[in-house]
Protein backbone atom coordinates (compact mmCIF):
# COMPACT_ATOMS: atom_id res chain seq x y z
CA UNK A 1 0.00 0.00 0.00
CA UNK A 2 1.57 3.44 -0.39
CA UNK A 3 -0.08 5.27 2.58
CA UNK A 4 2.52 2.98 4.41
CA UNK A 5 4.96 5.03 6.13
CA UNK A 6 8.93 4.09 6.88
CA UNK A 7 7.73 2.97 10.48
CA UNK A 8 4.64 0.92 8.69
CA UNK A 9 6.92 -0.80 6.59
CA UNK A 10 9.09 -2.21 9.27
CA UNK A 11 6.99 -2.65 12.33
CA UNK A 12 4.09 -4.51 10.39
CA UNK A 13 6.37 -7.97 9.31
CA UNK A 14 8.17 -8.01 12.58
CA UNK A 15 4.04 -7.80 13.91
CA UNK A 16 3.72 -10.94 11.99
CA UNK A 17 3.08 -14.41 14.67
CA UNK A 18 6.32 -16.24 12.97
CA UNK A 19 8.47 -13.36 14.02
CA UNK A 20 7.65 -12.61 17.47
CA UNK A 21 7.11 -8.82 17.22
CA UNK A 22 3.67 -7.95 18.69
CA UNK A 23 4.96 -6.17 21.74
CA UNK A 24 6.99 -3.90 19.27
CA UNK A 25 4.00 -3.11 17.28
CA UNK A 26 1.28 -3.01 20.01
CA UNK A 27 3.86 -0.11 21.52
CA UNK A 28 3.65 1.86 18.32
CA UNK A 29 0.81 1.71 17.36
CA UNK A 30 -1.59 1.41 20.28
CA UNK A 31 -0.07 4.84 22.21
CA UNK A 32 2.61 3.10 24.10
CA UNK A 33 0.49 -0.04 25.44
CA UNK A 34 2.73 -3.06 26.08
CA UNK A 35 1.60 -6.41 26.64
CA UNK A 36 1.86 -8.46 29.71
CA UNK A 37 3.65 -11.73 29.52
CA UNK A 38 0.15 -13.57 29.48
CA UNK A 39 -1.10 -10.95 27.37
CA UNK A 40 1.65 -11.53 24.77
CA UNK A 41 0.90 -15.28 24.80
CA UNK A 42 -2.13 -15.01 24.36
CA UNK A 43 -2.01 -13.21 20.91
CA UNK A 44 0.98 -15.85 20.19
CA UNK A 45 -0.83 -18.82 20.63
CA UNK A 46 -0.60 -21.63 17.76
CA UNK A 47 -3.88 -23.87 18.96
CA UNK A 48 -6.98 -23.04 16.93
CA UNK A 49 -9.09 -23.14 19.87
CA UNK A 50 -8.14 -20.79 22.90
CA UNK A 51 -10.20 -20.31 26.41
CA UNK A 52 -9.28 -17.52 28.65
CA UNK A 53 -10.50 -17.44 32.02
CA UNK A 54 -9.95 -14.45 33.89
CA UNK A 55 -10.31 -12.43 37.12
CA UNK A 56 -11.42 -8.67 37.10
CA UNK A 57 -9.10 -6.12 36.61
CA UNK A 58 -6.77 -8.67 34.63
CA UNK A 59 -6.37 -6.85 31.15
CA UNK A 60 -8.34 -9.49 29.41
CA UNK A 61 -10.44 -7.10 27.05
CA UNK A 62 -7.56 -5.11 26.44
CA UNK A 63 -5.39 -8.37 25.21
CA UNK A 64 -8.42 -9.16 23.13
CA UNK A 65 -8.93 -5.62 21.38
CA UNK A 66 -4.68 -5.27 21.09
CA UNK A 67 -4.27 -8.94 19.50
CA UNK A 68 -7.29 -8.41 16.95
CA UNK A 69 -6.00 -5.05 16.06
CA UNK A 70 -2.77 -5.82 15.19
CA UNK A 71 -4.28 -9.01 13.31
CA UNK A 72 -6.01 -6.64 11.38
CA UNK A 73 -3.41 -4.80 10.80
CA UNK A 74 -1.10 -7.22 9.34
CA UNK A 75 -3.17 -9.89 7.87
CA UNK A 76 -4.89 -8.29 4.24
CA UNK A 77 -8.48 -9.21 4.07
CA UNK A 78 -8.60 -10.42 7.63
CA UNK A 79 -12.08 -10.11 9.24
CA UNK A 80 -12.12 -10.54 12.96
CA UNK A 81 -15.39 -10.57 15.54
CA UNK A 82 -16.23 -9.73 19.01
CA UNK A 83 -19.59 -11.13 20.32
CA UNK A 84 -21.41 -11.53 23.41
CA UNK A 85 -24.63 -12.26 24.89
CA UNK A 86 -25.10 -8.16 25.04
CA UNK A 87 -24.61 -5.48 22.92
CA UNK A 88 -22.34 -3.82 25.58
CA UNK A 89 -19.65 -6.52 26.26
CA UNK A 90 -19.88 -7.00 22.93
CA UNK A 91 -18.52 -3.90 22.03
CA UNK A 92 -16.40 -3.34 25.02
CA UNK A 93 -12.90 -4.08 22.75
CA UNK A 94 -14.35 -1.38 19.98
CA UNK A 95 -14.74 1.34 22.97
CA UNK A 96 -10.78 0.68 24.09
CA UNK A 97 -9.93 0.08 20.12
CA UNK A 98 -11.31 4.02 19.78
CA UNK A 99 -9.14 5.23 22.46
CA UNK A 100 -6.44 4.14 20.42
CA UNK A 101 -7.45 5.48 16.94
CA UNK A 102 -8.71 8.60 17.92
CA UNK A 103 -5.89 11.20 17.19
CA UNK A 104 -3.15 8.75 16.98
CA UNK A 105 -1.31 9.76 13.99
CA UNK A 106 0.49 6.36 14.06
CA UNK A 107 -2.48 4.27 13.62
CA UNK A 108 -4.96 6.53 11.66
CA UNK A 109 -3.81 6.53 8.56
CA UNK A 110 -4.31 2.93 8.52
CA UNK A 111 -7.98 3.24 8.91
CA UNK A 112 -10.46 3.56 5.70
CA UNK A 113 -13.98 3.73 7.99
CA UNK A 114 -16.02 3.57 10.79
CA UNK A 115 -19.08 2.93 11.29
CA UNK A 116 -21.78 2.87 14.05
CA UNK A 117 -24.86 1.57 12.96
CA UNK A 118 -26.48 -1.38 12.73
CA UNK A 119 -23.17 -2.31 14.90
CA UNK A 120 -19.50 -0.90 15.08
CA UNK A 121 -17.48 -1.94 12.31
CA UNK A 122 -13.74 -0.75 11.89
CA UNK A 123 -12.38 -1.09 8.51
CA UNK A 124 -9.07 -1.26 7.45
CA UNK A 125 -6.75 0.56 4.18
CA UNK A 126 -5.75 -2.92 3.97
CA UNK A 127 -9.45 -4.39 3.50
CA UNK A 128 -9.49 -5.80 6.66
CA UNK A 129 -12.49 -5.78 9.09
CA UNK A 130 -13.36 -6.05 12.93
CA UNK A 131 -16.79 -6.37 13.54
CA UNK A 132 -18.43 -5.68 17.04
CA UNK A 133 -22.22 -7.44 17.63
CA UNK A 134 -24.09 -9.80 19.62
CA UNK A 135 -24.34 -13.15 18.92
CA UNK A 136 -28.15 -13.77 19.67
CA UNK A 137 -29.50 -16.98 21.14
CA UNK A 138 -28.01 -19.64 19.09
CA UNK A 139 -25.73 -17.07 16.94
CA UNK A 140 -28.49 -16.31 14.98
CA UNK A 141 -27.28 -12.89 14.30
CA UNK A 142 -23.89 -14.20 12.79
CA UNK A 143 -25.30 -16.68 10.23
CA UNK A 144 -24.27 -16.53 6.84
CA UNK A 145 -21.26 -14.50 7.35
CA UNK A 146 -17.16 -16.11 7.50
CA UNK A 147 -14.35 -14.74 9.37
CA UNK A 148 -10.50 -15.37 10.55
CA UNK A 149 -11.06 -14.90 14.51
CA UNK A 150 -14.28 -14.80 16.84
CA UNK A 151 -13.45 -13.87 20.35
CA UNK A 152 -16.81 -15.19 22.36
CA UNK A 153 -16.87 -12.57 25.33
CA UNK A 154 -17.96 -13.75 28.41
CA UNK A 155 -19.12 -16.81 27.13
CA UNK A 156 -19.97 -17.99 30.49
CA UNK A 157 -22.80 -16.44 30.42
CA UNK A 158 -24.91 -18.71 27.50
CA UNK A 159 -25.95 -21.30 29.41
CA UNK A 160 -26.00 -24.32 26.98
CA UNK A 161 -22.46 -23.72 24.52
CA UNK A 162 -24.98 -24.01 21.39
CA UNK A 163 -23.50 -20.55 20.41
CA UNK A 164 -19.80 -21.67 20.19
CA UNK A 165 -20.65 -24.59 18.06
CA UNK A 166 -22.34 -22.20 15.15
CA UNK A 167 -19.47 -19.98 15.68
CA UNK A 168 -17.41 -22.38 14.85
CA UNK A 169 -18.76 -23.08 11.41
CA UNK A 170 -18.34 -19.27 10.61
CA UNK A 171 -14.45 -19.71 10.61
CA UNK A 172 -13.92 -21.29 7.09
CA UNK A 173 -12.69 -21.01 3.74
CA UNK A 174 -10.34 -18.53 2.17
CA UNK A 175 -9.91 -14.78 2.18
CA UNK A 176 -10.52 -12.74 -0.90
CA UNK A 177 -6.87 -12.71 -2.05
CA UNK A 178 -7.38 -16.75 -1.84
CA UNK A 179 -5.39 -17.59 1.61
CA UNK A 180 -6.91 -19.91 3.98
CA UNK A 181 -8.76 -17.99 6.91
CA UNK A 182 -6.95 -18.19 10.59
CA UNK A 183 -9.99 -20.19 12.06
CA UNK A 184 -9.41 -19.13 15.58
CA UNK A 185 -11.90 -19.23 17.82
CA UNK A 186 -11.44 -17.35 21.41
CA UNK A 187 -13.70 -17.90 24.21
CA UNK A 188 -12.71 -15.57 27.23
CA UNK A 189 -15.05 -14.76 30.10
CA UNK A 190 -15.26 -14.51 33.97
CA UNK A 191 -15.59 -17.92 35.52
CA UNK A 192 -19.36 -19.10 36.00
CA UNK A 193 -20.67 -22.92 36.71
CA UNK A 194 -21.73 -23.15 32.98
CA UNK A 195 -20.84 -26.84 32.43
CA UNK A 196 -20.02 -26.71 28.84
CA UNK A 197 -17.38 -23.60 29.94
CA UNK A 198 -16.12 -25.87 32.79
CA UNK A 199 -15.59 -28.62 29.86
CA UNK A 200 -14.07 -26.57 26.94
CA UNK A 201 -11.53 -24.95 29.61
CA UNK A 202 -10.48 -28.70 30.92
CA UNK A 203 -9.86 -29.27 27.09
CA UNK A 204 -6.82 -27.07 27.27
CA UNK A 205 -5.85 -27.29 30.54
CA UNK A 206 -2.27 -28.02 31.02
CA UNK A 207 -2.68 -29.82 34.24
CA UNK A 208 -5.17 -31.73 33.08
CA UNK A 209 -3.67 -35.43 31.49
CA UNK A 210 -6.03 -35.69 29.01
CA UNK A 211 -6.53 -32.69 27.54
CA UNK A 212 -5.76 -31.76 23.74
CA UNK A 213 -2.97 -29.59 23.78
CA UNK A 214 -2.52 -29.35 20.29
CA UNK A 215 -5.57 -27.89 19.29
CA UNK A 216 -6.82 -26.39 23.00
CA UNK A 217 -5.09 -23.51 25.24
CA UNK A 218 -6.68 -22.87 28.16
CA UNK A 219 -5.28 -19.98 30.41
CA UNK A 220 -6.38 -18.90 33.88
CA UNK A 221 -5.05 -15.51 34.53
CA UNK A 222 -5.93 -13.73 38.10
CA UNK A 223 -6.04 -10.35 38.98
CA UNK A 224 -3.00 -10.99 41.13
CA UNK A 225 -0.68 -11.60 37.58
CA UNK A 226 -1.38 -7.78 36.47
CA UNK A 227 1.70 -6.22 37.48
CA UNK A 228 0.17 -2.64 36.56
CA UNK A 229 -2.31 -3.21 39.57
CA UNK A 230 -1.09 -1.79 42.90
CA UNK A 231 -1.20 -4.01 46.21
CA UNK A 232 -3.27 -1.91 47.81
CA UNK A 233 -6.26 -1.85 44.80
CA UNK A 234 -5.87 -5.22 44.96
CA UNK A 235 -6.78 -4.99 48.91
CA UNK A 236 -9.40 -3.41 48.65
CA UNK A 237 -11.27 -5.20 46.32
CA UNK A 238 -10.46 -8.34 48.40
CA UNK A 239 -12.27 -6.51 51.46
CA UNK A 240 -15.56 -6.61 49.68
CA UNK A 241 -14.94 -10.20 48.98
CA UNK A 242 -15.81 -13.09 50.98
CA UNK A 243 -13.36 -16.05 50.33
CA UNK A 244 -15.68 -18.06 47.28
CA UNK A 245 -15.83 -14.79 45.61
CA UNK A 246 -12.14 -14.26 45.91
CA UNK A 247 -11.61 -17.39 44.44
CA UNK A 248 -14.20 -16.52 41.55
CA UNK A 249 -13.59 -12.94 41.25
CA UNK A 250 -9.72 -12.60 41.74
CA UNK A 251 -7.97 -16.10 41.41
CA UNK A 252 -10.64 -16.73 37.87
CA UNK A 253 -11.76 -20.18 39.61
CA UNK A 254 -14.40 -21.79 38.87
CA UNK A 255 -17.70 -21.92 41.43
CA UNK A 256 -19.30 -24.67 43.53
CA UNK A 257 -22.54 -23.64 43.49
CA UNK A 258 -23.29 -27.19 45.50
CA UNK A 259 -25.31 -25.93 48.30
CA UNK A 260 -27.10 -23.80 46.63
CA UNK A 261 -30.84 -23.23 47.38
CA UNK A 262 -31.39 -22.78 43.41
CA UNK A 263 -30.29 -25.78 41.07
CA UNK A 264 -28.45 -24.55 38.30
CA UNK A 265 -30.34 -27.02 36.13
CA UNK A 266 -33.72 -25.34 37.13
CA UNK A 267 -32.26 -21.90 37.15
CA UNK A 268 -30.74 -22.28 33.61
CA UNK A 269 -34.08 -23.38 32.15
CA UNK A 270 -35.54 -19.93 33.54
CA UNK A 271 -33.11 -17.87 31.42
CA UNK A 272 -33.75 -17.01 28.27
CA UNK A 273 -31.41 -14.90 25.93
CA UNK A 274 -34.72 -14.86 23.37
CA UNK A 275 -35.18 -11.68 25.39
CA UNK A 276 -32.26 -9.82 25.74
CA UNK A 277 -32.05 -10.31 21.78
CA UNK A 278 -35.44 -9.05 21.45
CA UNK A 279 -34.09 -5.84 23.49
CA UNK A 280 -30.93 -5.78 20.59
CA UNK A 281 -33.34 -5.97 18.02
CA UNK A 282 -35.69 -3.71 19.17
CA UNK A 283 -32.95 -0.71 20.21
CA UNK A 284 -30.88 -1.46 16.96
CA UNK A 285 -33.24 -2.33 13.94
CA UNK A 286 -30.84 -2.49 11.24
CA UNK A 287 -33.20 -0.22 9.12
CA UNK A 288 -35.92 2.32 10.96
CA UNK A 289 -35.99 3.96 14.06
CA UNK A 290 -35.76 1.97 17.78
CA UNK A 291 -39.07 1.00 19.22
CA UNK A 292 -40.41 2.29 21.98
CA UNK A 293 -40.23 1.14 25.73
CA UNK A 294 -37.18 -1.07 25.22
CA UNK A 295 -34.52 -0.58 27.70
CA UNK A 296 -30.63 -2.38 28.51
CA UNK A 297 -27.99 -0.56 30.18
CA UNK A 298 -24.88 -2.17 31.17
CA UNK A 299 -21.91 -1.64 33.63
CA UNK A 300 -18.99 -2.83 31.60
CA UNK A 301 -17.76 -5.15 34.85
CA UNK A 302 -21.09 -5.92 36.01
CA UNK A 303 -23.19 -6.57 33.29
CA UNK A 304 -26.62 -5.49 32.71
CA UNK A 305 -27.95 -3.09 35.63
CA UNK A 306 -31.17 -2.47 33.85
CA UNK A 307 -33.60 -3.78 31.15
CA UNK A 308 -36.79 -2.67 30.56
CA UNK A 309 -39.73 -4.16 27.94
CA UNK A 310 -42.98 -2.01 27.26
CA UNK A 311 -45.82 -1.89 29.21
CA UNK A 312 -48.48 -4.59 27.41
CA UNK A 313 -51.92 -3.43 26.99
CA UNK A 314 -54.43 -6.20 28.82
CA UNK A 315 -51.82 -7.43 30.82
CA UNK A 316 -51.43 -7.46 34.54
CA UNK A 317 -47.88 -6.66 35.86
CA UNK A 318 -46.38 -7.25 40.04
CA UNK A 319 -43.54 -5.02 41.30
CA UNK A 320 -40.75 -5.89 44.11
CA UNK A 321 -38.59 -4.16 45.46
CA UNK A 322 -35.48 -4.26 48.33
CA UNK A 323 -34.28 -0.91 49.05
CA UNK A 324 -31.03 0.21 48.97
CA UNK A 325 -28.56 3.04 49.19
CA UNK A 326 -25.40 1.21 47.79
CA UNK A 327 -24.87 0.20 43.82
CA UNK A 328 -23.42 -2.82 41.87
CA UNK A 329 -22.31 -5.13 42.75
CA UNK A 330 -22.69 -4.17 46.78
CA UNK A 331 -24.54 -6.23 49.00
CA UNK A 332 -26.88 -3.17 49.77
CA UNK A 333 -27.87 -1.85 46.49
CA UNK A 334 -31.55 -1.20 46.08
CA UNK A 335 -33.38 -3.81 43.49
CA UNK A 336 -36.36 -3.51 41.56
CA UNK A 337 -38.28 -6.19 39.64
CA UNK A 338 -41.75 -5.79 37.59
CA UNK A 339 -43.06 -9.51 36.09
CA UNK A 340 -45.81 -9.41 33.54
CA UNK A 341 -48.41 -12.14 35.68
CA UNK A 342 -50.77 -12.57 32.84
CA UNK A 343 -49.23 -15.70 31.60
CA UNK A 344 -47.44 -18.57 32.65
CA UNK A 345 -43.96 -18.54 33.16
CA UNK A 346 -44.33 -15.60 34.65
CA UNK A 347 -42.03 -12.74 32.32
CA UNK A 348 -39.55 -10.28 33.97
CA UNK A 349 -40.04 -6.92 32.18
CA UNK A 350 -38.31 -4.59 34.61
CA UNK A 351 -35.19 -4.97 36.15
CA UNK A 352 -33.36 -2.11 37.99
CA UNK A 353 -30.11 -3.02 39.69
CA UNK A 354 -29.99 0.94 41.52
CA UNK A 355 -26.74 3.31 41.83
CA UNK A 356 -28.08 4.46 45.64
CA UNK A 357 -24.76 6.98 45.98
CA UNK A 358 -25.74 7.06 49.49
CA UNK A 359 -29.21 7.60 49.49
CA UNK A 360 -32.67 5.93 48.87
CA UNK A 361 -33.78 8.36 46.50
CA UNK A 362 -33.04 6.49 43.28
CA UNK A 363 -34.75 3.31 44.32
CA UNK A 364 -37.92 4.93 44.87
CA UNK A 365 -37.43 7.26 41.98
CA UNK A 366 -37.16 4.09 39.51
CA UNK A 367 -39.70 2.33 41.67
CA UNK A 368 -42.16 5.29 40.82
CA UNK A 369 -41.03 5.39 37.60
CA UNK A 370 -42.22 1.55 37.18
CA UNK A 371 -45.64 1.97 38.83
CA UNK A 372 -46.35 4.47 36.21
CA UNK A 373 -45.06 2.22 33.39
CA UNK A 374 -46.41 -0.77 34.70
CA UNK A 375 -49.86 -0.11 36.45
CA UNK A 376 -49.03 -3.29 38.92
CA UNK A 377 -52.12 -4.74 40.84
CA UNK A 378 -49.51 -5.81 43.18
CA UNK A 379 -46.45 -3.75 44.62
CA UNK A 380 -44.32 -4.29 47.42
CA UNK A 381 -40.94 -3.79 48.93
CA UNK A 382 -38.72 -4.73 52.05
CA UNK A 383 -39.44 -2.11 54.82
CA UNK A 384 -37.89 -3.92 57.96
CA UNK A 385 -34.82 -3.79 59.51
CA UNK A 386 -32.30 -0.97 58.05
CA UNK A 387 -35.21 -0.27 55.97
CA UNK A 388 -37.97 -0.04 58.35
CA UNK A 389 -38.30 3.99 57.40
CA UNK A 390 -38.55 3.49 53.95
CA UNK A 391 -42.53 3.10 53.88
CA UNK A 392 -42.57 6.58 55.42
CA UNK A 393 -40.08 7.74 53.17
CA UNK A 394 -42.09 6.71 50.06
CA UNK A 395 -45.63 7.85 50.73
CA UNK A 396 -44.30 11.45 52.30
CA UNK A 397 -41.54 12.23 49.40
CA UNK A 398 -42.77 10.14 46.46
CA UNK A 399 -46.38 9.46 47.21
CA UNK A 400 -46.23 5.89 46.73
CA UNK A 401 -48.74 3.59 48.26
CA UNK A 402 -46.90 0.10 48.69
CA UNK A 403 -48.31 -3.20 49.86
CA UNK A 404 -45.00 -3.97 52.59
CA UNK A 405 -43.64 -6.99 53.33
CA UNK A 406 -42.19 -8.01 56.67
CA UNK A 407 -38.95 -10.17 55.95
CA UNK A 408 -39.16 -11.28 59.47
CA UNK A 409 -42.04 -13.08 59.48
CA UNK A 410 -42.29 -13.35 55.11
CA UNK A 411 -39.15 -13.85 54.47
CA UNK A 412 -39.53 -18.24 54.26
CA UNK A 413 -42.53 -17.71 52.25
CA UNK A 414 -40.66 -15.70 49.61
CA UNK A 415 -37.94 -17.48 49.26
CA UNK A 416 -39.57 -21.08 48.90
CA UNK A 417 -41.96 -19.54 46.65
CA UNK A 418 -39.47 -18.27 44.52
CA UNK A 419 -38.02 -21.64 44.52
CA UNK A 420 -40.81 -23.21 43.45
CA UNK A 421 -41.23 -21.25 40.50
CA UNK A 422 -37.71 -21.63 39.45
CA UNK A 423 -38.13 -25.53 40.12
CA UNK A 424 -41.40 -25.98 38.02
CA UNK A 425 -40.06 -23.28 35.39
CA UNK A 426 -42.40 -20.78 36.06
CA UNK A 427 -40.53 -17.76 35.31
CA UNK A 428 -38.92 -16.66 32.46
CA UNK A 429 -36.03 -14.26 32.89
CA UNK A 430 -33.61 -12.50 30.71
CA UNK A 431 -29.58 -13.29 30.71
CA UNK A 432 -28.24 -10.58 33.71
CA UNK A 433 -25.08 -11.41 35.43
CA UNK A 434 -25.64 -10.22 38.30
CA UNK A 435 -28.95 -12.45 38.68
CA UNK A 436 -27.35 -15.59 37.75
CA UNK A 437 -24.41 -15.20 40.07
CA UNK A 438 -26.14 -14.04 43.21
CA UNK A 439 -29.02 -16.65 42.58
CA UNK A 440 -26.75 -19.50 42.21
CA UNK A 441 -24.79 -18.61 45.24
CA UNK A 442 -27.25 -18.02 47.81
CA UNK A 443 -27.99 -20.84 50.57
CA UNK A 444 -29.28 -20.06 53.82
CA UNK A 445 -25.76 -21.22 55.31
CA UNK A 446 -24.15 -18.49 53.06
CA UNK A 447 -26.20 -16.08 54.04
CA UNK A 448 -25.18 -15.73 57.54
CA UNK A 449 -21.66 -14.41 55.54
CA UNK A 450 -22.55 -10.33 55.42
CA UNK A 451 -19.95 -9.99 52.38
CA UNK A 452 -21.89 -12.15 50.33
CA UNK A 453 -24.38 -9.77 47.80
CA UNK A 454 -27.83 -11.11 47.76
CA UNK A 455 -29.70 -8.08 47.13
CA UNK A 456 -31.43 -9.51 43.66
CA UNK A 457 -32.27 -12.26 45.22
CA UNK A 458 -34.77 -11.01 47.63
CA UNK A 459 -36.00 -8.26 45.26
CA UNK A 460 -36.81 -11.19 42.88
CA UNK A 461 -38.47 -13.62 46.20
CA UNK A 462 -40.55 -10.69 47.04
CA UNK A 463 -41.89 -10.48 43.84
CA UNK A 464 -42.57 -14.08 43.47
CA UNK A 465 -44.30 -13.95 46.92
CA UNK A 466 -46.93 -10.81 45.40
CA UNK A 467 -47.37 -12.95 42.61
CA UNK A 468 -48.84 -16.11 44.35
CA UNK A 469 -51.98 -13.34 44.97
CA UNK A 470 -52.62 -12.42 41.14
CA UNK A 471 -56.37 -12.70 41.08
CA UNK A 472 -57.87 -16.16 39.45
CA UNK A 473 -58.89 -14.44 36.23
CA UNK A 474 -55.23 -13.98 35.53
CA UNK A 475 -53.96 -17.11 36.60
CA UNK A 476 -53.56 -18.56 32.97
CA UNK A 477 -56.33 -20.82 34.38
CA UNK A 478 -54.39 -22.05 37.58
CA UNK A 479 -55.53 -21.70 40.15
CA UNK A 480 -53.81 -21.20 43.34
CA UNK A 481 -53.30 -23.29 46.24
CA UNK A 482 -55.58 -23.42 49.78
CA UNK A 483 -52.60 -21.89 51.41
CA UNK A 484 -52.35 -19.09 49.18
CA UNK A 485 -55.98 -17.88 50.13
CA UNK A 486 -55.60 -16.03 53.38
CA UNK A 487 -52.68 -14.57 52.12
CA UNK A 488 -54.42 -13.84 49.13
CA UNK A 489 -57.47 -11.84 50.68
CA UNK A 490 -54.63 -10.10 52.90
CA UNK A 491 -52.74 -8.83 50.52
CA UNK A 492 -55.80 -7.32 48.41
CA UNK A 493 -57.23 -5.31 52.03
CA UNK A 494 -53.42 -4.42 52.52
CA UNK A 495 -53.70 -2.82 48.88
CA UNK A 496 -57.39 -1.55 48.98
CA UNK A 497 -56.60 0.22 52.57
CA UNK A 498 -53.70 2.18 50.88
CA UNK A 499 -55.36 3.74 47.73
Amino acid sequence: MGILTEADQRLLPLALRENGGFHLAAEWYLRGWSPLWYQFYFHQAPQPNVVFVAGIASGKTTSVAASNIIDCLTIPYFRALNTSVTAKQAELPFEMAMGWIEGNPRLEHLIDDISLRPFPLIKFKNFSEYLFRTAGKDARFIRGQEFDRINFDECGLEPYGETVKVLRGRLRGNRVDGMPRMNRMDNTSSPTGVQWFRERFERGWHENPNANLEDYLSMRISTYMNTRLSKKTIELMEAEYSDEMIDVELRGMFPEYGMSMFPRSHVTACFDIGLNDAAEMALRPESGKPLPGYVVEEHPRHGITKFELPWEAGHQYILGGDPGTDGPPKRNAGVIFALDATTYPRKVVYFDWVDGRGSYNPFLTSYKYAIRKYHPIYKGMDTTGTQKAIDELAFENHGISIDSINFNRDKDAALNTLQMMISNHELTMPMIRGLERQILSYSREAERDHKLAQDIVMALAITALLSRYVPDEYRDNRKMSSEAGPRNRRARTTRNARR
